[in-house]
């Protein structure tokens, strides 16, 4: 696994087919391009030549842009051969899209309420999902009903788990009030960045599979790859517990004057949760980092009815990870 992040000011351009570089106040650096996963860029100043897309779409590696208000990942899904999968993808009904969606989300909340299980704390009440609806419509508002109500709960719980000086400081230095991916605090700050690594991570393995991600099943075209922000809702429990663990352990990550996480902040969370997605499950022995790829795969084969709607997602439980 590799991933290029470029947080300080930087020029990017390319040596070759298969080779970047990046140049900064330090010098010139290349980067090769085999078994990358994706290149994140965080923060503003960063030049990018019109020649790096087509390169990083030639060998199917997604551009993240981590800007302040969002991330966009930029790819070019059409480099990957139009297949059965997406004549299927663009055909779906609509209610199987959602139904699909709600394993996802899901996923992510048993997940979440893991984590709370792992730390010893009683789990909130939680309503039950939605049963799918006749009228898609219908479906639809039960299930973003649904997902916002749990969040806000598992929410609460979840920042409960931060030792109590740190969550004080959160609150009385960066007015920290709770998940707000846009608020200026480290403990946001850094859910973003591993965020942003997942949906990069998702977007390889989903056009690996031959899917394509700009077309999403609840999430809508205002995002740049939806079906993207879809498929990676049972993964975001992993990057959940990596920021609880990592600020519990090194203390709140350090801030840069222009808002965004300190270089060594940004190196220390990805390396976080790179550590989260090599652990192994103690029966399958297969990584959460493996799993994405599954299970974009069996997302493909489920639309040949070829994979059952109950293996679409995994559940992320530390207790089963060594």
């Amino acid at each position: 696994m590799r991933l290029l992040v470029i947080r300080s000011r930087a020029e990017i351009g390319v040596k070759s087919r298969s080779t970047l570089v990046v140049k900064t106040r330090r010098g010139e650096r290349e980067h090769p391009l085999r078994d990358a996963d994706a290149v994140l860029i965080i923060g503003s100043g960063i030049k990018l030549d019109s020649s790096v897309p087509p390169v990083l779409s030639l060998h199917n590696i997604p551009l993240a842009i981590m800007a302040k208000d969002h991330v966009s990942i930029l790819v070019n899904p059409v480099m990957t051969r139009y297949n059965n999968y997406r004549r299927l993808q663009y055909s779906l009904d609509k209610k199987r899209a959602l139904g699909i969606a709600l394993e996802y989300l899901k996923a992510r909340v048993l997940g979440t309420l893991n984590i709370l299980k792992y730390y010893k704390r009683s789990p909130p009440s939680l309503p039950e999902p939605p049963y799918e609806e006749d009228d898609a419509g219908v479906f639809e508002k039960r299930i973003r009903l649904w997902e916002a109500t749990v969040s806000n709960l598992l929410w609460d719980h979840i920042f409960s788990l931060l030792r109590p000086r740190y969550l004080e400081e959160l609150r009385t230095r960066y007015g920290f009030t709770g998940r707000k991916p846009r608020h200026p605090d480290p403990l946001n700050k850094t859910l973003s960045v591993m965020y942003s690594v997942l949906y990069s991570l998702a977007t390889k393995a989903l056009i690996a599979a031959g899917l394509d991600p700009t077309h999403g099943l609840l999430h809508r075209t205002l995002y740049s790859t939806p079906l993207t922000f879809d498929y990676t809702e049972q993964f975001k429990p992993i990057a959940i517990q990596a920021t609880i663990d990592l600020i519990n352990t090194d203390g709140l990550p350090k801030m840069a004057p222009d808002g965004e996480l300190e270089r060594e902040s940004v190196n220390k969370a990805i390396k976080n949760l790179y550590d989260y997605l090599t652990l192994r499950h103690t029966k399958t022995r297969k990584t959460p980092y493996q799993y994405i790829f599954l299970k974009a795969y069996c997302l493909a084969k489920h639309l040949e009815d070829k994979c059952p709607r109950h293996r679409l997602a995994i559940t992320w439980d530390r207790r089963n990870h060594k």
